[in-house]
């Protein structure tokens, strides 16, 4: 057999040609090509080129001393942490840490924003959003709404690095088709793997990366989108009774997640022209970046924090758009109720119709209760997530150039077929009985 310098799609595993079949197979996981489908994919992947992925920084410049004569910067003597504030705060509470901050020194040297996105919704409106965020959720803790402590709530002006490029990429995804059936005594599924590629451009504007150390990213994220049209040039007048944290994190430094959201955001679009797959899974994704620009903008954010059996609590409310994110603790006795009485109900649901159809006792009393618990589980995730909702926000779908995205390519090949059969448990249980 003669070695190919390729590995399986499948597995990763290096192929040989079978002179039998006369077909690519591998001796790993055991699936099978024909030389015209391996060809045609290794076809696709040579022509993958090169990625740019630069960004012109031209936008950013420091504050000048007009711009800095009535704003000083304080910092925290206890954690650290640096705001920028109007020369009239002779001294303030720390967002992070909540000790006092002094007057250190005056701004100098420091990039000044491009923009700023002034405060549009007030600290009212920011407790009452956590109010409805705690209000309804079946799984938290009886005592938390009446018995935890809230501290101070700030308005702080968010640090964020904001990033425009024009995308051109091919994308390559593995796509499957599934078909289940019935042959004699056995359920098949069937598995045909095909090489989806998508080539094409998009656009993407004002993608937001948090410019802060102390500030949680992901925490900053489950806030977006922040609406660009709201922002105006900045001025230093803004900031007169807010604070603005320091930028600790550089440009540079944010370069990798920016880019991480323009690709994974290029992915996501490049899918919307994807169809009649049953699973559809990213393989390779190769970018070349045009018209880029980053820029330097503070955005809106009211944090608060409460503390509840000595455990800190931290939320965030976009001060532009009112939507509030955070984690609030779960009841370990709520959750096992809800998961049994779940699993009660849907257990014994699917168990009556199982026994309806098929008389068979045995068979319902193993599915009832099988499916009740994977339905339960799925139910109990979902609460979960409502209860603990700060997460990484996937790509930049908010921040397309509205119609940019266009299609230039397109290609689906086929790879290989999977084929598996289960012994039915229904058939074995009906020749026990007519024995």
């Amino acid at each position: 057999m003669a070695n190919l310098d390729f590995k399986c799609p499948c597995c990763g595993g290096a192929l040989n040609f079978d002179n039998k079949s006369q077909n690519i197979v591998c001796p790993y996981c055991d699936t099978e090509f024909s030389a015209n489908d391996l060809k045609a994919y290794t076809d696709d992947i040579a022509e993958t080129g090169k990625e740019d992925t630069s960004w012109d920084e031209s936008q950013v410049q420091a504050y000048t001393n007009e711009d800095t004569k009535d704003i000083k910067i304080y910092t925290c003597e206890s954690c650290g942490g640096e705001i920028i504030a109007d020369e009239t705060t002779s001294s303030t509470c720390c967002p992070y840490c909540g000790n006092n901050l002094v007057v250190s020194k005056e701004l100098n040297g420091d990039l000044k924003p491009n923009y700023i996105i002034p405060f549009k919704k007030d600290k009212d409106f920011a407790f009452d959003a956590l109010k409805s965020f705690i209000r309804k959720r079946p799984l938290l803790p009886g005592s938390f709404s009446k018995t935890n402590k809230m501290q101070e709530v700030q308005a702080l002006y968010v640090p964020f690095w904001i990033f425009d490029a024009d995308v051109d990429g091919r994308v390559r995804y593995e796509g499957t088709i599934v078909r289940k059936y019935v042959q004699g005594d056995y359920d098949v599924r069937e598995e045909k793997h095909y090489s989806v590629v998508r080539d094409g451009g998009i656009g993407f504007t004002h993608v937001p990366v948090d410019g802060s150390k102390k500030m949680q990213d992901q925490l900053m994220e489950s806030i977006e989108p922040f609406d660009f049209n709201q922002a105006e040039p900045f001025n230093a007048a803004y900031l007169a009774g807010y604070r603005a944290d320091r930028y600790d994190v550089s440009k540079e430094e944010t370069f990798n997640r920016a880019t991480t959201r323009f690709r994974q955001g290029t992915e996501q679009a490049f899918r919307r022209d994807i169809h009649g797959y049953d699973t559809l899974e990213v393989k390779e994704s190769t970018l070349q970046f045009s018209n880029t620009e980053a820029r330097y903008a503070l955005y809106p954010v009211w944090l608060l924090h409460t503390l509840w059996n000595d455990k800190h609590f931290y939320f965030a409310v976009n001060g532009e758009s009112g939507k509030i994110a955070g984690n609030l603790p779960i009841s370990k006795g709520k959750f096992s109720f809800f998961l049994f009485l779940f699993l009660l109900i849907f257990g014994g649901a699917i168990f009556g119709i199982v026994y309806a159809v098929s008389g068979d006792l045995a068979i319902s009393a193993l599915i009832g209760p099988i499916a009740g618990l994977l339905i339960a589980i799925l139910i109990m995730v979902g609460m979960r997530r409502k209860m603990k909702n700060v997460r990484f926000q996937y790509g930049a779908a908010n921040y397309e150039k509205p119609n940019s995205l266009r299609i230039t390519g397109r290609k689906d090949i086929y790879l290989y077929k999977k084929v598996t059969r289960t012994k039915r448990a229904s058939s074995s249980s009906s020749s026990n009985r007519r024995r």
